[in-house]
């Protein structure tokens, strides 16, 4: 199957938006480099060839598709639980990006800082996009499951 494209009405019109047919389902483990760059699992990088989105999400930073990140930001607002002052906040901790020649994707510091992500991380799929999680906060987690 190739990408998926849906119809999105804005302003002055309609307009196609593609994205990949990728979901994203399963767990890794990387490490970050001294310049906080991260290489996404194989599976996952044809999604964000042509860049994406950083987000702090809970506890995470998220890695959108640029539609991905556009609908769920869509659903913050639309959905009338949060103020014009936190959506203000949740857009100050998002940021674009565009892979490197390498796949690597650079995770700005304050996002990092924010996640209290340092060097490793658990890459977890969520569906709709990755979390990245610092390793020892999922640890803790998988601990208190079974």
């Amino acid at each position: 199957m190739g990408p998926i494209g849906i119809l999105v009405g804005e302003p002055g019109g309609p307009r196609d938006i593609w994205w990949s047919d990728v979901d994203f389902w399963e767990y890794n483990e990387h490490n970050i480099d001294d310049k906080g760059r991260l290489v996404p699992p194989a599976s996952f990088r044809s999604a964000f060839e042509g860049g994406g989105v950083l987000a702090f999400v809970g506890k995470s930073v998220g890695i959108f598709e640029h539609p991905r990140w556009d609908a769920r930001l869509r659903q913050l607002r639309d959905s009338g639980d949060f103020s014009n002052d936190e959506i203000r906040l949740v857009k100050s901790l998002v940021t674009e990006f565009t892979p490197d020649g390498q796949n690597r994707v650079t995770l700005p510091v304050r996002l990092r800082e924010r996640a209290g992500i340092e060097r490793e991380v658990a890459l977890i799929g969520m569906g709709d996009h990755i979390a990245v999680y610092a390793r020892d906060a999922m640890e803790g987690l998988r601990g208190t499951t079974g």
